[in-house]
């Protein structure tokens, strides 16, 4: 069914919000900036589909990530309990391929959002999360580690992932040398794997 002229300006206020959260950072961007770089003569535009520039901030992150969960929760339900290597790729695979698909700045925005805790609290209990922490949850089954330091190596993967997205997609934009979206996919697999079957250290406390 064909978009309506509302819908449209929605997506084109998303997708331009996605940039300039990317390239400026969350706080420096303001809903007016949104509406004039998308074009808009009403500057109250973002304001009346958005409400407020957390409420944008979230639909930035739906925008692209319902078509993540959708792919992950779909991966995983292929994917054995058991299988580390299986349930990394559910993590890795579905992310690369919107990212390489919207060829925008999804990567880099995620990337923005991990070290804010006002966007961390908006995106807390984001629905679209749900296929990321049913991964979570299984590969955690799989560590055999102390609880905190597994919790330090989920997410250690985690960070890793979107780094190395935002990485990515920042060289291919630039047209500089870039694996390939296959070889990304491997690579990143066989590295978080590595993290997460990396065994436990310990530190004695007086040198910590």
């Amino acid at each position: 069914m064909p978009q309506t002229r509302s819908e449209l300006t929605r997506v084109r206020l998303i997708e331009t919000a996605e940039e300039l959260f990317a390239e400026r950072g969350l706080e420096a961007v303001s809903l007016r900036d949104v509406c004039a770089a998308a074009g808009q003569r009403n500057h109250s535009a973002a304001q009346y589909h958005f409400g407020s520039r957390a409420g944008l901030v979230r639909a930035v992150f739906e925008h692209r990530m319902g078509v993540v969960n959708a792919r992950r929760h779909a991966a995983l339900d292929a994917t054995a309990a058991d299988d580390t290597a299986a349930i990394v790729a559910a993590l890795v695979r579905p992310l690369t391929s919107v990212v390489a698909e919207s060829d925008g700045w999804y990567g880099r925005f995620l990337h923005r959002t991990q070290w804010d805790d006002t966007v961390r609290d908006v995106l807390a209990e984001a629905p679209e999360w749900a296929s990321y922490w049913r991964a979570v949850r299984l590969l955690r089954a799989r560590l055999d580690l102390p609880p905190d330091v597994a919790a330090h190596r989920v997410e250690l993967i985690g960070t890793t992932l979107i780094g190395a997205v935002a990485s990515w997609e920042w060289r291919r934009q630039r047209r500089r040398s870039v694996l390939t979206l296959d070889e990304l996919d491997d690579d990143l697999i066989s590295t978080l794997v590595a993290v997460a079957d990396a065994p436990a250290t310990s530190t004695p406390k007086d040198l910590r």
